[in-house]
């Protein structure tokens, strides 16, 4: 975990992803990368400084976003941590997962309200078009966020297969963060499976895709989120990982996945990882 990407707009939201991302940092020794991007009524980097002045608002906004990148810079900087900054100017509908791969990125951390409706759905907001997207780890952080650190993460799995590669994802992290892993399935009404069964499915998957013992931990819900919710509650989990399959946004209005539910549903940081195909 070399390289941590927080895409920010300076809202409190993105302000507490940034505190989060100090802490977690300062964990894994990484390097920040602060980006952020200024939506521009046409290609500013072709214009000339004359033609700059056509577009105060504009100008006023860059200069704004400048001194904003640059104080969090600084205050990284002042607390031991290395620190860049990135100003993207774009004339439409930019993806931050975009610079996930040309800026080496191994972790991303976001802000998010945790609520969504049609518009967040359809057209995707930063985050949620993120978590969809996204090849690296994304920890999404709620502005009223009661943990400061991870400790513990609680990982929700239906132990298939196809997620064998995402959850050594998972194991990784909590690796380079020295948190315990916490090995969840909810067993609900509509996918019942008896304990033996569950057990008997979970130690092959660990046994295929596990580096280290863990215990499989089995919590009784009507759905899954509040299961992961109250089982994180219960034993004081300070976040939630969960994979997510990176359905399209027209697909996601109309079945949300657990992650995008649980982000809506906890203030606890939740790690989405998307399936690896």
């Amino acid at each position: 975990m070399k390289k941590i990407l927080i895409p920010t707009d300076f809202s409190s939201c993105a302000n507490a992803a940034v505190d989060y991302g100090f802490a977690i940092a300062k964990k894994l020794q990484s390097e920040l990368l602060f980006l952020h991007i200024v939506i521009t009524p046409v290609d500013w980097s072709k214009l000339r400084k004359d033609q700059e002045e056509l577009f105060p608002e504009t100008k006023e906004r860059i200069a704004f976003a400048k001194k904003q990148l640059t104080d969090l810079v600084n205050k990284a900087e002042s607390e031991g941590l290395s620190a860049k900054k990135l100003l993207v100017f774009y004339d439409g509908n930019e993806k931050i997962h975009h610079y996930v791969r040309s800026e080496n990125i191994d972790l991303v951390i976001m802000g998010s309200h945790g609520q969504y409706g049609f518009k967040e759905h359809v057209l995707g907001t930063n985050t949620y078009s993120m978590i969809r997207r996204s090849e690296v780890p994304v920890i999404i952080v709620k502005e009223n966020n009661p943990k400061k650190d991870l400790q513990t993460i609680v990982f929700a799995t239906n132990f298939k297969e196809e997620t064998g590669k995402s959850f050594q994802q998972v194991e990784r992290l909590a690796e380079s963060l020295k948190a315990k892993l916490k090995v969840l399935f909810v067993n609900t009404p509509t996918y019942f499976l008896e304990t033996d069964d569950i057990y008997h499915v979970g130690k092959e998957y660990l046994k295929e895709y596990a580096s280290y013992n863990h215990d499989i931990e089995i919590y009784d819900a009507f759905k899954e989120e509040r299961g992961i919710i109250q089982y994180a509650t219960k034993i004081s989990g300070d976040g939630i990982a969960a994979i997510t399959y990176g359905k399209s946004d027209l697909m996601q209005y109309f079945s949300p996945s657990i992650t995008e539910n649980l982000i809506a549903m906890t203030e606890l940081p939740v790690i989405s990882i998307r399936v690896k195909k």
